[in-house]
């Protein structure tokens, strides 16, 4: 009871989202029927689920999308009470105890108006692709969509005549049906989110790559694209896609799904992460805007967002922020030490402000703190507190603790939590564990102080020394940081100093005289803003 009443104390263990999933769902069966025209689709899931209580276990489904059977128990047969319906709330109660396993069954049809895109393409050609994040894939099958709910899947979708279609996982085969329509499935052994349980399908191409030093066996990687986009795609943005995935497995541990495939699609994002089936919005190829960094950053999310999945929105740090160092890493590892600080430079500016057509203006979510557990819309979280800023705690740990402590801890917390779950403060305890020393202090200045330091440093030179103070001068209501080992430069010669509170006094005896030039923090290691002048 005390270890749970300190967990609820811990603000890096907040827990905010309003659904707290009771049952846990184990296994997703999931058919769909893709139309030849129009958007009427047809789908069976059945969820095996281990009960955690007396609650009846509750999916969620679009009312568009009439239940035309259900059941509970394994039985395909429906039973008059055997389950009810309000609204999109599917229920099914039940009188089972905890731990016992349960199977629900639930078939539908009706127009899919979200989460399953059913439309054409930019070449005119007719497309289906999921896009269910954050918790829009009960557009188009009931599900228990949460992060902290993982499960593995299997997934058969039926398409028409000459498409291709991908998912989560493993092929296990295809089969032609009467009038040519085929009927695609696949299998996900690991699990994943329900936001990840992803099906597509169309008029593609596949290319295979491969990787120069993969650890034996290689994951398998493909690009899928449009016929239009295919050389481009391969030539361009995903020409080291298979090396970034044996970079990233060498960095941080083994890739976590059978194989990964880079898919063109029509998501409403830039890119969305799906466990082993990423897609990429078609407009990037269209206009030839996709990017290798977009491609590491999807790819650094198989294991960070999707390996290990935050336990709630609230904590998508540990995804977005994650997969933008990643991003940032693989910058630095094929252009060096200056491509990193371009990089991290960006991501601060991004951090400081927002630009539009009349200029800069300081970014209004930086007034809030990454851990916003005020946020109430998720799509809203996709801010640059989670990406930029997020990525910005990562860098200033590695500046704090070292590489060494600072990338055993990553592969530390990525062995600990694969196909998991975890919390900012189960990250804290790990990288604690590497640093050799505690660093809650660190991640609670980071994760739930908003803004960022801003240092006037003032120096004054007498015979006895050089002087300097250095003042915080950020917004009161952001607070005051600590900075331990801050580096300044001053005429060539490098001094180390601890900033603590509003206000730091050091002296340096050293100097014989007074400085031409002083630099705060030349490596970029902190998130800051810093002016130097001569002391009035």
């Amino acid at each position: 009871m005390l270890a749970l009443l300190l967990l609820m104390q811990d603000p890096l263990a907040v827990r905010a989202d309003t659904l707290h999933p009771v049952h846990d769902a184990l296994h997703y069966d999931i058919s769909v029927s893709i139309p030849d025209t129009g958007s009427v689709i047809r789908g069976e899931t059945a969820v095996t689920w281990r009960v955690g209580g007396p609650a009846p276990i509750r999916l969620e489904l679009d009312t568009a999308l009439r239940v035309s059977r259900a059941a509970w128990g394994g039985e395909r047969r429906m039973v008059r009470g055997e389950w009810r319906r309000s609204g999109p709330i599917i229920e099914f109660p039940h009188a089972r105890l905890r731990g016992d396993t349960v199977v629900t069954r639930v078939e539908y049809t009706g127009p899919v108006r979200d989460g399953l895109i059913i439309g054409h393409n930019p070449y005119g050609a007719r497309t289906a692709f999921a896009d269910n994040w954050p918790d829009r894939a009960h557009h188009w099958f009931p599900a228990q969509d949460h992060p902290a709910d993982k499960a593995t899947v299997r997934l058969r979708v039926e398409v028409p005549r000459g498409w291709r279609a991908i998912a989560n996982g493993s092929l296990d085969g295809t089969d032609t049906l009467p009038g040519g329509r085929t009927l695609w499935r696949y299998r996900m052994p690991e699990a994943i989110p329900v936001y990840n349980m992803v099906v597509g399908a169309g008029p593609l191409t596949v290319t295979s790559l491969r990787g120069r030093n993969c650890a034996a066996p290689c994951v398998p990687v493909t690009v899928w694209s449009y016929p239009q986009d295919s050389a481009y795609a391969v030539s361009g943005p995903f020409r080291r896609a298979a090396e970034i995935v044996d970079w990233f497995t060498h960095l941080v541990g083994p890739f976590p799904y059978p194989s990964l495939a880079h898919v063109e699609s029509s998501t409403i994002f830039g890119g969305a992460e799906n466990a082993g089936a990423i897609f990429y919005g078609d407009r990037l190829y269209r206009d030839h805007r996709m990017t290798e960094r977009i491609a590491a950053h999807e790819t650094a999310h198989q294991w960070f967002g999707d390996g290990v999945t935050e336990t709630d929105w609230h904590h998508l740090w540990l995804s977005e922020g994650f997969a933008t160092y990643f991003a940032a890493l693989w910058d630095e590892h094929v252009g060096g030490d200056s491509a990193l600080r371009h990089t991290m430079s960006d991501a601060a500016t991004s951090v400081f402000e927002i630009r539009d057509s009349s200029g800069a203006h300081p970014n209004p979510v930086t007034e809030r703190p990454i851990l916003d557990s005020a946020a109430a819309d998720l799509m809203g979280l996709l801010n640059s507190n989670n990406y930029p800023k997020g990525a910005w705690v990562l860098h200033q740990l590695r500046g704090l603790i070292g590489d060494s402590a600072f990338f055993r801890g990553i592969r530390s917390y990525y062995a600990r939590y694969r196909n998991g779950n975890a919390l900012s403060s189960d990250f804290a305890a790990v990288m604690s564990e590497a640093a050799g020393r505690d660093l809650g202090w660190y991640f609670r200045q980071a994760l739930t102080q908003p803004g960022y330091p801003v240092l006037d440093v003032q120096w004054s030179y007498g015979s006895a020394g050089l002087a300097l103070l250095i003042r915080q001068t950020q917004k009161a209501e952001w607070g005051a940081f600590s900075l331990p080992g801050l580096e300044l430069v001053i005429d060539g010669h490098t001094e180390h100093v601890d900033v603590n509170g509003r206000e730091t006094r050091v002296f340096l005896p050293a100097y014989a005289g007074a400085p031409a030039a002083i630099t705060v923090d030349p490596h970029r290691w902190w998130l800051l803003r810093s002016t130097v002048t001569r002391a009035p």
